[in-house]
């Protein structure tokens, strides 16, 4: 009688550590194919920027800084995939002690590429700022702004690398480390803080493609993945092959959305070097291909998607445009009315 009780209560414990279990599912391969897809957008934009601004022999340091992200992210991608090789997307009681430090090894790496290329994303897109118009006020802004993201970034860089010694919170009870809350904490400001800054700049007059409100929408989607990606963040580190999975899927969509979001700010030109007219009529502004010594912008031309209207059309037609220009020659911002 006494055995058949042990049996009994050693069945319910077994029932009941079953049930405490969580589902046997696996985000792995979503989160590779969607940072896949995103990878493959984003080295298409970035060599077609890079393509038509060298073409046209206008490569400036807001390309070089997005040519360093995107490099950095595809690095980074490789070790998405390397992650899900071992299992990652799954919860820690399904993966082996192996896998689990080899996945938070993987995702240690991810971390630091993660920050380091959303550093030089936001210092490119300030840089692609300062080229089209660099008044005083806007050069205080931007300057302050590219400042505060790279002290943030790296600071975070700074954390995962000193925060356990030897390097890599990975390593476990091997390690002697920080209070985890150290590490979310700061990643949690360096987010809030770079939402604040994609808010100041998308304040600022980007109007630089056909459809400006694609490239508002993308960008500032890519923000609210940001935002997405902090709230996914705990302070728990008992299931981070699950958890930081999901952190990394909100991650590459709010990094390489960005990228992605950078490069189409060039579309028009783009367009006009690989597919528009030589007729300066066929896009305002342009020159095609027949000059390359013009901007990589179409002329340089910052302008809103109102399209000029022929004088054939009747009645009376007046407008005002503003234009900026990336020109050394011509920097100020010029009313046009017709």
């Amino acid at each position: 009688m006494g055995h058949l009780k042990s049996i009994l209560t050693m069945s319910t414990s077994i029932l009941q550590r079953d049930e405490a279990l969580p589902p046997d599912e696996d985000i792995g391969p979503a989160s590779v194919a969607t940072a896949a897809v995103l990878t493959a957008l984003m080295i298409i934009t970035t060599s077609a920027r890079i393509w038509v601004r060298a073409a046209n022999r206008k490569l400036g340091w807001d390309d070089w800084t997005i040519l360093i992200a995107s490099g950095v992210s595809i690095v980074r991608f490789a070790f998405v995939v390397k992650q899900q090789q071992y299992g990652n997307g799954r919860h820690r009681v399904y993966l082996s002690d192996h896998d689990y430090m080899m996945i938070n090894m993987y995702g240690w790496w991810g971390q630091i590429l993660l920050f380091l290329a959303v550093a030089f994303l936001k210092v490119s897109i300030c840089l692609l700022i300062l080229r089209i118009k660099d008044t005083k006020v806007l050069k205080i802004l931007l300057y302050t702004i590219m400042a505060g993201v790279l002290v943030s970034n790296f600071g975070v860089v700074i954390i995962l690398v000193a925060e356990c010694q030897p390097v890599g919170f990975w390593r476990g009870k091997s390690a002697k480390c920080w209070p985890t809350q150290i590490r979310i904490y700061s990643i949690w400001a360096t987010i809030a803080f770079s939402a604040l800054t994609d808010l100041i700049c998308s304040l600022l007059p980007l109007a630089v493609v056909w459809n400006r409100k694609i490239i508002s929408i993308t960008y500032k989607t890519a923000t609210s993945f940001g935002i997405a990606r902090a709230a996914s963040l705990g302070i728990t580190t008992t299931d981070l092959s699950w958890a930081y999975c999901i952190a990394g899927i909100w991650s590459n969509l709010e990094l390489f959305l960005g990228i992605i979001a950078a490069n189409l700010a060039l579309s028009r030109s783009i367009w006009v070097h690989f597919f528009g007219s030589n007729d300066s009529h066929a896009i305002p502004g342009s020159t095609g291909r027949s000059n390359p010594t013009e901007s990589g912008y179409v002329n340089s031309k910052l302008r809103g998607d109102q399209f000029e209207v022929p004088s054939t059309m009747p009645g009376i037609q007046k407008k005002t445009e503003f234009w900026w220009t990336e020109d050394d020659e011509s920097q100020s911002q010029t009313p046009l009315k017709r």
